[in-house]
């Protein structure tokens, strides 16, 4: 970036900022997309944009949570944390193989964390669900997200979420019983 596009830059940014008393950040679910909204709340902290509320569902509700449950100055290095944790087993270091290697890398991806989990967010319940008693807390789902409790309580300080001092936070999921949205 050259000098004048970064004074125009950081001008617009200040004009901006005028305009709003309150900053609101939406984060929706879908895995991978999570990835690319620890990058987008990284670009509005470095412009100096910190959200009084946030609502999140699913890997948005996380990264919500992450946001919201620490001081600004730890929140960029907690999201970095957790997305470094479940980052998948098999590294993306490939030589270029084209369409199809990129299929095949991503078909073996997929099918590492079906069979091993990601660590620190969920891993395959054994014995599997079919083994399990009808009703019995394994036989719900074939994955076990206990992980996910253990290294939301590492990087999530509840108690500053209920304080009073952090963003408003809205979460959202889905009632496995009714399929109903609850938030």
């Amino acid at each position: 970036m050259n000098e004048l596009t970064t004074q125009t830059t950081l001008e617009l940014q200040r004009a901006a900022k005028g305009l709003f008393t309150r900053t609101a950040l939406v984060l929706q679910g879908g895995g991978a997309l999570g990835a690319y909204q620890a990058g987008v709340y990284e670009a509005l902290a470095k412009a100096g944009y910190e959200p009084h509320w946030l609502a999140g569902i699913s890997i948005g509700g996380i990264n919500a949570a992450i946001i919201a449950g620490n001081k600004p100055e730890d929140r960029l290095p907690r999201l970095k944390d957790f997305w470094q944790q479940i980052t998948p087993l098999v590294s993306p270091a490939l030589p270029e193989l084209g369409e199809a290697g990129h299929q095949l890398f991503n078909r073996v991806s997929a099918a590492v964390t079906a069979l091993f989990g990601l660590p620190g967010f969920f891993r395959p319940r054994f014995p599997p669900v079919w083994l399990r008693q009808r009703g019995a807390p394994g036989a719900l789902s074939f994955y076990d997200t206990s992980p996910l409790r253990v290294t939301l309580n590492r990087l999530v300080d509840f108690d500053f979420i209920n304080s009073g001092n952090a963003p408003r936070l809205s979460l959202g999921a889905v009632n496995v019983r009714s399929g109903n949205f609850v938030y």
